[in-house]
This record gives C-alpha cells, structure tokens and sequence, in this order.
C-alpha cells in the first residue's frame, strides 16, 4: 500500500523569535553601562533541536521552514497593518537566525507574504504528500489543514471550520496584527453573534458578517478591507513568479 511522504510546514517566524527572544540576557558592565548579549551558536543549536523533536515527535519524512518576506501585500490593503510593531524592538540575533534557517533547515520564503500565507498555500495546494502545519498561531486554524501546536499530536481542520474561524477573525480582527475588526468585539461577543451560523457556506457566513459591520456602522468596504486582511491565503491565490497576490472575495 502506497504511503504517502510525510512534511512538516513549520511556522519559521514563531520559532526564532521565541529562541532569540528567549536568548538575550542584560550584563551590567558597571559605571551605569548595559548592553545586551546572545550567543547566536547557542540559538541556532537550540533551533536544531527543536526541529529534530518535532521530526521525531510527528514522524516525518521531511520539512520545511516558513518566513515572512520583508515586503507584504496586506500592507497595500491595509497602510496601518502592523504599524503598531514599527518602534518595537526585534531580538539582537533574530535576521542571523532567518539566514540559518534560508541556508540549513529548507527554509521557505516568497514575495510579498507572511509565513502564515506560504504555511497556507502549501497546506491546501494539491500534492502526493501528507502536509502538517506546525504552529501555536491561533490562525492556522483558519486553513483548512493538518494541523499541530504541540508537536506531538495532529488536528485536522475541516474547511467548514477554517471558513467559520475565518469569519470569527474578521469581526474580532487582531489588535497584535493592528487590524480592529469591528470595535469593541472579542472572541466572546464574536461567537456569540456567529454560534447558529456554523454550518453555513462561507458565502452565507460573508452576508451574515457583512450584515453585522453595517448594523455596527461600517461600511462594506471597510468590511471587506478587514476580511481581506484577516485571510490567511490558500491555494490558487498567489502566482509564485511574479509574486502578485489574488485579493480574498466572493
């Protein structure tokens, strides 16, 4: 019987951040002067094991790291996206990382996306192998795909559920990611206005979600604007030579 190769999709950005954040620790030269030292041997040693524990622990075949590209297209759609992490300092050894990931552990980056988008696309374009995510990202579950937080276990995210996820972060939008949705609104008031619609089609869920932004006052621009920029894409929604990004609409 035919088994298909098993590959890892690992979120690459999540990772290294962590490592490298994790890394860094204040000396005290004395007379008032502090700086900040990492050891970037050490966070790279330590980015090896993981990635050995999550082969181990999901028995794969294979794997590959994704990165998010310096330019990205949601920034088009949206100018204040993730303008709210402009003065926020980065980890001292974070790019040198990206570059060991690029040089020794299959790393995966293309024009103009997110590593969620190229998590995404690899997760639902068609191929003869068994694709896992691995991610603690909460929008992972807006893919239809196979996914792991933990690295041990596997979910699998049917598209009903990714779709309605989706929808869920198009109302509540990400204050990390500096989108609003639509103010005010949590995960809670979300589900709640959401919870009898689970089984809907996502081009019922988009009337229902178009809905509730014009009852709230905005727009069905401004709607759509959020949900373009909440979409992880999949897919079809991104030419790999030239980089152009297919916006989400229905």
């Amino acid at each position: 019987m035919y088994k298909k190769k098993k590959v890892l999709v690992i979120d690459g950005d999540i990772l290294a951040y962590q490592i490298a954040t994790n890394n860094e620790q204040p000396i005290n030269w004395g007379d008032g002067l502090w700086t900040l030292h990492a050891e970037l041997p050490t966070c790279n040693a330590q980015l090896d094991a993981v990635i050995d524990d999550l082969g181990s622990g999901l028995s794969a075949d294979d794997y590959v790291v994704a990165l998010t590209d310096r330019n990205n297209f949601r920034k088009d759609v949206l100018p204040t996206y993730k303008s709210n992490r402009k003065e926020k300092r980065k980890p001292i050894v974070l790019n040198a990382m990206r570059e060991h990931i690029m040089e020794k552990h299959n790393g995966v980056m293309w024009a103009n996306l997110e590593a969620d988008d190229v998590m995404g696309i690899m997760a639902t374009e068609p191929s003869d192998e068994e694709r896992i995510l691995v991610s603690v990202d909460k929008d992972m579950r807006t893919i239809p795909c196979n996914l792991s937080q933990d690295g041990m276990t596997v979910e699998q995210i049917p598209e009903k559920i990714a779709n309605y996820n989706f929808m869920l972060q198009t109302i509540m939008g990400d204050k990390v990611d500096g989108y609003d949705g639509i103010d005010g609104v949590g995960i809670k008031t979300a589900e709640k206005l959401l919870l009898k619609y689970t089984n809907c089609t996502l081009p019922d869920l988009w009337k229902v979600v178009k809905g509730i932004y014009k009852e709230k006052g905005y727009t069905q621009k401004e709607a759509l604007q959020q949900a373009r920029v909440a979409h992880i894409l999949r897919h079809g929604e991104y030419n790999k030579k030239t980089g152009k990004v297919k916006l989400w609409t229905i």
